[in-house]
């Protein structure tokens, strides 16, 4: 009987914690949809920090402070959009003797077959694609690169936070799955069982 008890009491940690595991990865997927349509995370925000906060407390700062001022991906490519003419070096504020040095410096450019082509217009071409993909670190290598990079340092910066705060989604993701030693369920309470998926 006593071993039966123990059996019982061991198979209601592991479902306890498991179902703890679920609570983390919803709140988590709350969080990342929220910030993907650009809205306030409203409830989640408590939640993230009851669950997550002694876990990955860099990771929840970072997904708030990204929900207060949230960047999309539509937001990113309207502003690559926005800047384009200034990144190709043929914006309304370009002098004419810059104009006319990117075009004499386009004319001749030698390069292997294999690499991607250097020309601005097709930097932008990529830099767009990738937006759309969502590879937000490869567009911003592409747009650092441009002619007229320095106006696209604010474009840089948001795309920047955005990639940080995915980057946060993702530890928070991995946080409820595989350390569950450190999150919390919705009571406050510690969750003590592994994870099935941990290593």
């Amino acid at each position: 009987m006593e071993e039966r008890l123990a059996d019982v009491s061991l198979a209601a940690q592991a479902a306890s914690g498991n179902a703890a595991r679920a609570e983390g990865l919803l709140v988590a997927f709350a969080a990342r949809r929220a910030l993907e349509q650009g809205q306030p995370l409203g409830y989640v925000e408590g939640q993230l920090r009851l669950r997550f906060g002694q876990a990955q407390p860099r990771a929840v700062a970072t997904i708030i402070n990204a929900s207060r001022e949230p960047v999309t991906l539509p937001d990113l490519r309207a502003g690559l959009d926005a800047i384009s003419p200034s990144l190709l070096g043929t914006g309304t504020g370009v002098s004419w003797w810059q104009a006319m040095k990117t075009e004499l410096g386009q004319l001749v450019v030698i390069r292997e077959s294999a690499t991607p082509s250097p020309l601005p217009e097709q930097r932008l071409e990529r830099a767009r694609r990738f937006v759309d993909a969502g590879r937000i670190a490869a567009a911003i290598g592409e747009v650092s690169q441009m002619p007229g990079r320095s106006s696209a340092e604010g474009w840089i910066q948001l795309a920047r936070r955005y990639n940080e705060s995915r980057r946060a989604l993702d530890l928070i993701e991995a946080a409820a799955i595989l350390e569950p030693r450190q999150i919390r369920t919705g009571a406050g309470d510690v969750v003590d069982t592994p994870s099935p998926l941990a290593p």
